[in-house]
């Protein structure tokens, strides 16, 4: 499956952190040891970004808040200083 963060010209990350993101304190999600840390490995790895789970159905995706703070690869980066990313 393919999510779009990226569409109309611009990235769309999410504003704020969702209320079970996987980056906040605990395991709000109940994910197996070490899944987070597999995926922003993976993320990282093909410089990409991590969508958060609560634009995952219906959509539209976003870049999820709390990778975007601790980990904001290169493309997002670059999207962030050229003001083409919109704060969903």
């Amino acid at each position: 499956m393919t999510h779009n963060v990226y569409r109309d010209g611009r990235v769309h990350v999410q504003a704020e952190m969702c209320s079970t993101c996987i980056f906040r304190p605990g395991n709000l999600m109940s994910l197996k040891p070490g899944r987070v840390r597999g995926m922003v490995d993976e993320a990282r790895e093909h410089e990409s970004a991590i969508v958060c789970h609560q634009t995952l159905y219906p959509g539209p995706n976003a870049v999820c808040r709390g990778f975007f703070e601790r980990w904001p690869t290169a493309p997002l980066q670059i999207a962030e200083r050229l003001g083409l990313v919109t704060w969903t």
